[in-house]
């Protein structure tokens, strides 16, 4: 892999970029696409037997395409592999429409007398199906970009009730692969084993008890290098090489000093959350600035941060007329936090804009601080580096646009925003996304339902803002605090609260530094989630 994979995790291509790739190494580099279709078949089939030993009755359906092709070696391999395992394939489609390499290898499975079955009914379909003990889906590729209709459409709707386990090449048939989106009707996969490098559409969205294995293919180094691909799926390794370095003789003053901007009557949990998740990230000292109705109970909270009480008059929020106060402990200070439960007020917007708009400190804009920008993110360009860390409903408000329509384009959202702030954007949620401004995008691995209480969000915001008091940049804060966090949230699926998910960091960032290269160099199949 290159410096740049090698730094930020797997390549995740789209299908362009995909053929991109396949066609510098079959047209520039002299690969010829038969053999990359044998290895592909070859490498599906070994992490068949890897994965299901006992498999005698595998079911294969084959489309037209070259993922019919990758199929029909799929059948040939197992059966060279072990004679007890007997594949029966399953075609769709014209002999018209068949690729050069699909037409030659189904000639192949013919002339080994394999059977096979063209467009059964369903009666028959089912019968094939309920005698399966295994069905690998080679229908659709990367290249799906229409809705699947008609028989096909109804073939995966008998595989996904039959009992036996799907195996999906590539992509699951009625998956878009650079969106995640379902097609009209999609293949409920067990294990994904895709080809090369993984599809956009993939990391995108988790699919729910679906393991995804990556097989080498034998794309050469210089074809990947070739075509640019500015979207990765993070792995602990990379994660791993950027956290910030802890030397033996550091003190408090060596890791850095974080203001956090936060807290309004009735909300102190979210900046206590917010300074907690900077302590347990590793920040040396941490003030949270806060009326100074709410600082008394702030200080109650918390024993190992420091509070500074802002003027707010009685009413209990932070005014426009602080910005000078928190501009002059900003000046020594490393990194400014804004947002955690800081309310709506108008007042209060005017002074997260006014501060935002003449501080250079790094600063991690956060919650109702983003809400102080809607429609406006423009706005939160400034003379210092940003990250920006929206929920859906957030983002949403800053783009206008609705939550569902976010949400259905989430990557291209994230580097919407990324691109109108100048900032580096953490759109938070399952599979959150980390977007820079010249269009980089790391796709997070870590997270789930632990992470769905009130105040993980604020926990998330101090742990940024510790990572870059320690020194890193902001990109490599957004990568390593989001997986820091989403980690931690992990190890427990019901009942975590958002103090725990703090509390956990530290085992994280241990776990990280023992981790091995093992899991990259493990062979032609590499276990990308799911074992």
């Amino acid at each position: 892999m290159s410096t740049e994979e090698l730094a930020l995790g797997w390549p995740c291509p789209t299908a362009d970029q995909m053929r991109a790739i396949d066609r510098d190494a079959i047209e520039k580099r002299g690969i010829p696409a038969r053999l990359l279709m044998e290895n592909a078949g070859r490498a599906v089939a070994q992490a068949i037997r890897r994965r299901y030993p006992h498999v005698e009755r595998p079911l294969v359906l084959c489309g037209s395409g070259n993922n019919g092709g990758d199929g029909l070696v799929v059948a040939r391999a197992l059966h060279e592999s072990d004679s007890r395992i007997e594949p029966c394939v399953v075609t769709y489609g014209s002999a018209q429409n068949r690729s050069r390499e699909t037409a030659a290898n189904l000639e192949l499975w013919l002339q080994g007398r394999g059977p096979v079955v063209h467009a059964p009914s369903g009666e028959r379909l089912r019968e094939l199906l309920g005698a399966a003990d295994l069905v690998v889906d080679a229908l659709f590729g990367v290249g799906l970009s229409r809705p699947i209709e008609g028989e096909i459409a109804d073939a995966i709707a008998a595989a996904n009730e039959a009992l036996a386990p799907r195996v999906a090449i590539d992509v699951p048939s009625g998956l878009c692969s650079d969106s995640g989106r379902t097609l009209g009707a999609r293949m409920e996969a067990d294990l994904i084993v895709t080809l090369g490098l993984p599809k956009l559409g993939l990391a995108l969205r988790p699919l729910p008890d679906c393991a995804l294995w990556i097989a080498d293919i034998g794309f050469p180094r210089d074809s990947r290098d070739a075509i640019r691909v500015p979207q990765w799926w993070l792995t602990p390794d990379a994660v791993a090489r950027r956290l910030p370095e802890r030397p033996i003789d550091g003190h408090k003053g060596t890791f850095g000093h974080v203001l956090i901007v936060a807290g309004s009557e009735g909300k102190t949990g979210a900046a206590a959350l917010s300074a907690r998740g900077a302590l347990r990230a590793g920040a040396g000292l941490v003030t949270v600035a806060t009326p100074r109705a709410t600082q008394p109970i702030l200080a109650m909270q918390l024993l190992e941060a420091m509070t500074f009480p802002l003027r707010d008059v009685g009413e209990g929020i932070v005014k426009e007329g602080v910005v000078p106060e928190l501009l002059a402990q900003l000046a020594t200070r490393d990194v400014l936090v804004i947002g955690p439960g800081l309310g709506t007020a108008a007042t209060t917007a005017l002074c997260v804009r006014h501060l935002l708009a003449q501080t250079d400190r790094p600063a991690v804009v956060d919650a109702d601080a983003l809400n102080s920008f809607e429609g406006d993110p423009e706005s939160l360009r400034g003379p210092g580096p940003r990250i920006l860390t929206p929920h859906p409903g957030e983002a949403a408000r800053l783009l206008r646009c609705s939550v569902p329509e976010l949400q259905d384009q989430r990557a291209d959202a994230a580097r919407t925003l990324a691109a109108r702030s100048e900032a580096f954007v953490v759109l938070k949620g399952a599979r959150s996304l980390i977007a820079a401004p010249d269009g980089r995008l790391v796709i997070n691995p870590t997270g789930g339902p632990g992470l769905a209480s009130g105040g993980s969000g604020d926990v998330l915001s101090g742990v940024l803002g510790a990572l870059i008091a320690q020194g890193l940049d902001a990109f490599d804060a957004a990568v390593v605090g989001t997986y820091l966090h989403g980690r931690a949230g992990e190890l427990r699926s019901v009942g975590l609260l958002a103090h725990e998910v703090a509390d956990r960091i530290p085992r994280v960032w241990q776990e990280l530094l023992r981790s091995s290269e093992s899991a990259r160099d493990g062979g032609p199949l590499v276990p990308l989630h799911g074992s």
